[in-house]
């Protein structure tokens, strides 16, 4: 009985420390998670390999490894994390997706839209309305990004890529309520501001665009802005 009063002591303690790394962990993965978003890959990998000396096993860290290293277009060590993350059990349907952004980035439309069309995720059906869009059927693609917006109503991306899409269509007001969503969540960028910019400036408020754009730039670089915006909406001679 004191043997196994003893060992059940040891799996406590055991599982105890596991439990402060855990926190530790998943600190970290928010961490290299915010970094990527915000465009810093390289901390993001730092935060993820931190994450992975204190759990080898962990796959969401693996994950974020492939994540950051396609964002920094590694693709050999994006698609190695992939396959470790995979072996260890982790989430097919990110994988897939991730090997999808592979794919893409390789010139490989089709390689892409066959990984992507194996799930139903939202990261999957945002990509294919992406992958629509840059064929020109913008309804295909608009479709997707609704229900992807259904499902997660906080998916930014979706949100932008449905304004760029029906602004493809010339559909400015409707382009417009899909980037003022997408501004008003937290994790907007300059990009999602300048497109809502953008946009504006297509449907002939210049005014509006300017303070958008001014959210964001300043002097020489504000005025090359506007002065884009005028250019491809002024009348061509011919």
């Amino acid at each position: 009985m004191k043997a196994l009063g003893k060992l059940f002591a040891i799996s406590m303690l055991m599982a105890g420390c596991a439990g402060n790394h855990g926190g530790e962990i998943d600190s970290l993965i928010r961490i290299g998670q915010k970094a990527r978003l915000s465009g810093n890959p390289e901390v993001a990998l730092k935060c993820y390999t931190k994450a992975l000396t204190l759990d080898s096993d962990n796959t969401t860290a693996l994950l974020g490894m492939a994540e950051a290293y396609i964002d920094l277009k590694i693709l050999d060590a994006a698609s190695e994390y992939i396959k470790k993350a995979v072996e260890k059990g982790g989430d097919s349907a990110k994988a897939s997706y991730l090997r999808g952004k592979i794919n893409l980035l390789a010139g490989e439309e089709e390689l892409a839209e066959k990984e992507f069309l194996k799930w139903t995720s939202v990261d999957t059906q945002n990509a294919l309305g992406a992958i629509y869009d840059g064929r020109g059927e913008h309804e295909r693609a608009q479709n997707l990004y609704k229900q992807v917006i259904v499902k997660d109503p906080n998916y930014i991306d979706a949100y932008n890529n449905m304004g760029l899409s029906l602004m493809l269509c010339n559909k400015y007001d409707e382009a417009i309520f899909y980037l003022e969503n997408a501004c008003a969540l937290p994790n907007a960028t300059v990009a999602n501001r300048s497109n809502l910019a953008l946009c504006y400036g297509l449907s002939g408020n210049m005014a509006k665009a300017r303070t958008i754009y001014a959210q964001d730039f300043a002097e020489a670089a504000l005025e090359e802005k506007m002065a884009y915006i005028e250019d491809i909406t002024s009348p061509k001679s011919s």
